[in-house]
């Protein structure tokens, strides 16, 4: 088990139950580094928490089984959370769901894990899906200098909407159908949207909000192919409307 959240292990076991496999799977991941990395077998290191983590880079990994890393943003400011503050925000895009389980599986995968598992202290990783019948946002990235990244996760899909009243672009939003690694919380939804430094500052400007069921950062990315990845609705073969757990 990791020490870094509990596994949903009644969700991801759901997966290997699918009469189809699906796809694809959208892994959203937010991250919060240890000071210094600690690992399990008590090798001595130099390495910060996120030097781990860069040493873990499962880029190959994931080619192996179908993946891609589309979003790598570390945290500028959070605006909105508990205690924990987040460092960065992934998500790696997945043929289908099982596909991250085929990776965990591998040897090269388990090897490298030893990293982020000395790394990071406590991370979510969240099974989202393109809302069904959503418009193809427009083809622009969070690399461009002019812009940043809002992110808000959401435990319900009618909650406040950052976004509505500024200068922002949506370019995705997605329904979260489980949690795969976490503390036991269940989110709804995910809400991408660029903004630029100034909407960005009016948001930073306003109180941060103490909220134990949601969140909202501002992120930098370093990559970001997330109005990309869903250029092509033909791929996605999931309803908004099916139960989560059961197979499709």
């Amino acid at each position: 088990m990791p020490r870094y959240g509990v596994l949903n292990d009644a969700y991801l076991g759901s997966w290997l139950q699918r009469d189809e496999p699906g796809g694809p799977m959208w892994a959203l991941n937010l991250m919060k580094y240890r000071p210094f990395a600690d690992y399990r077998d008590g090798r001595e290191t130099s390495l910060s928490g996120i030097e781990a983590d860069d040493v873990y880079s499962p880029n190959e990994e994931l080619r192996a089984v179908g993946a891609r890393i589309i979003l790598l943003a570390p945290v500028v400011h959070q605006l909105v959370g508990d205690d924990t503050v987040w460092d960065r925000i992934a998500i790696a895009q997945y043929p289908y769901r099982a596909a991250m389980i085929e990776m965990n599986m591998r040897d090269d995968f388990q090897k490298a894990h030893a990293h982020k598992e000395a790394g990071m202290e406590s991370t979510i990783v969240l099974a989202s899906f393109p809302n069904e019948n959503g418009p193809i946002p427009p083809q622009l990235s969070g690399t461009d200098p002019e812009r940043l990244l809002l992110l808000q996760v959401v435990a319900d899909a009618d909650h406040h909407d950052l976004a509505e009243g500024i200068e922002a672009t949506r370019i995705g939003r997605f329904w979260v159908e489980d949690w795969c690694i976490g503390d036991h919380r269940s989110f709804a939804e995910a809400r991408f949207d660029l903004v630029s430094p100034d909407a960005a500052e009016e948001l930073i400007a306003c109180t941060p909000v103490r909220d134990d069921a949601n969140y909202a950062v501002i992120a930098d990315p370093a990559i970001d192919d997330v109005a990309r990845s869903l250029t092509d609705p033909t791929r996605v073969l999931f309803c908004r409307g099916r139960m989560p757990g059961k197979p499709s």
